[in-house]
């Protein structure tokens, strides 16, 4: 896994295209910071606040909350996968960024699902890397 640096003053946006990827982010400014300088580069970003969710359905109805996700969705992980690995429900063009933030009582108090959610969503941002669409996840450390 590949961290990221100079997060901070959003050079990565001004270099251009990032690939898809999941990258765990030290010391990375705070969410809003970064998707308001993501968005002013074009991209289109979303913060998933898990600072809620100790576990598996709370991580759910956070997803289905910040990511916007349809009502039919059915709170579980391949339902998960389906919506975003399925180009009607991002948004269709541009880059996307999801900035995970808030996630350690998540990790602390459901491990295993915390270590498949990372799985799912580097699996999400593999699925759309080499699209016109990439998804990057970006996770607060």
């Amino acid at each position: 896994m590949r961290t990221w640096h100079e997060v901070r003053n959003a050079t990565p946006w001004t270099s251009g295209l990032l690939p898809g990827d999941l990258v765990d982010v030290p010391h990375a400014a705070a969410a809003p910071r970064l998707l308001e300088s993501a968005r002013a580069h074009g991209w289109w970003g979303v913060r998933l606040d898990l600072g809620e969710s100790a576990d598996k359905p709370s991580f759910f109805a956070a997803c289905a909350r910040d990511l916007r996700l349809p009502p039919y969705f059915g709170r579980n992980w391949d339902a998960l996968w389906d919506c975003l690995s399925d180009d009607t429900l991002l948004p269709a063009e541009g880059r996307r960024l999801v900035v995970v933030d808030r996630w350690r009582l998540f990790a602390e108090r459901a491990p295993g699902d915390w270590t498949t959610a990372r799985k799912l969503l580097r699996d999400a941002a593999d699925r759309w890397r080499d699209t016109g669409s990439p998804l990057v996840v970006l996770i607060r450390i």
